[in-house]
Order: C-alpha cells, then sequence, then structure tokens
C-alpha cells in the first residue's frame, strides 16, 4: 500500500505534546482540536491536489513545494507548532483555498462544535505541514502531471480513511450542487 500523508502526519502530530501544543496555539481542548485534524487534513489534501490538477495550480504547489527547502516544518514538528506563524499558512491556505475556504471552515466547525476561527487557525497551521511532506514525497524531476497523479492518488488514500471527511466532503456537495471547482475535483474520489 501507498504511503499516506494524512496517516504520517497524523502520526507525528499525535507524538509526544504536539497535539497538546497546536490546542494551546488555537485556544481550544485537545478532542476538539483532534476532531478537527481528521477532517481538515483529508479535505486539505484534497484542496491542493484540486488545485494541482490545473496547470497554473500544479506550478504553484511545485513552487511552495522548492520554497520550503530548510524550512520544511515537518523536520521538526514540534519547533514548528510552538511558532507556527513563520511559515504564513493563511497566506496559503487562501492562495490555495480560495473561495472554497469559508465552507470548508464552517464545515468542519459544525461537526466538531469549534468556531470558524478556531478551525481556520488550524487549517493554517496544518497547509505548510501538507506542503512539507509533499516535499519529502515528491522528487525535484516531477513534472505537473505526475504532481497532479500522486495528489489524486493521495486524496483517494485519505478520503477511503476517514468516512468522517467523507461524510463532510458529501455535505459540502449538496450545498454546493452543480459548482465546480474543488468540490466538484473531490467527488471524483469519493
Amino acid at each position: 500500500m501507498m504511503y499516506s500523508i494524512v496517516e504520517g502526519l497524523m502520526t507525528q502530530i499525535m507524538t509526544g505534546d504536539n497535539l497538546s501544543v497546536m490546542s494551546g496555539k488555537v485556544g481550544a481542548d485537545d478532542k476538539s482540536v483532534k476532531s478537527a485534524l481528521d477532517l481538515a487534513l483529508p479535505l486539505l489534501l484534497g484542496a491542493v491536489s484540486s488545485k494541482a490538477a490545473k496547470p497554473e495550480g500544479a506550478s504553484a504547489i511545485m513552487s511552495s513545494i522548492s520554497g520550503m527547502g530548510a524550512d520544511n516544518p515537518v523536520d521538526s514538528i514540534s519547533g514548528y507548532l510552538n511558532s507556527p506563524e513563520k511559515l504564513q499558512g493563511p497566506d496559503l491556505l487562501s492562495s490555495i483555498l480560495g473561495s472554497q475556504l469559508q465552507p470548508i471552515q464552517q464545515s468542519i466547525s459544525k461537526s466538531t462544535g469549534l468556531p470558524p476561527a478556531i478551525v481556520g487557525q488550524i487549517l493554517g497551521i496544518l497547509l505548510p505541514l501538507v506542503i512539507g511532506s509533499l516535499s519529502k514525497s515528491t522528487t525535484q524531476d516531477m513534472g505537473a502531471r505526475d504532481l497532479s497523479a500522486f495528489l489524486g492518488e493521495q486524496s483517494k488514500i485519505a478520503m477511503s480513511g476517514s468516512p468522517e471527511a467523507t461524510a463532510v466532503m458529501n455535505e459540502l456537495l449538496a450545498s454546493q450542487k452543480g459548482s465546480g471547482g474543488l468540490m466538484g475535483f473531490i467527488k471524483r474520489f469519493m
């Protein structure tokens, strides 16, 4: 079976006091943050995959991946979680999710009971970790088509391993019937 970026990140976040540090950063309890992570990681990976399906999106993601360099948060998750603001996760989040950010944020909020603002903070912390994991899982010479295929496979793995994320995605799809973009793309993996 192929390595799962989502499972790898969850394992690292659940190691030591990483979850507690993240919970403290966003001002929520560990159980609620863990619930949000269970939904957010597969949904973020789907968003990155959707972005990579377009040539300009793949180029932007490849640029983000190569921009990680020595500042890859995956190299020291505990160090990163103590000062996640260095990597401008919210800016990255806006550029990748765009208009889909609010519906995803609201859905995770509704499912977990966390306020949307806290969910937004969690998403902003997670996205650099997802990009950092991609930099570890891909090669420099990988083209846009290969990156898109790799992300598509990772999205399938993530959604198949998370019935909760699949349920949230179905809810999002139902509320945005007929819309394209991220929701239309992710629908192919369900």
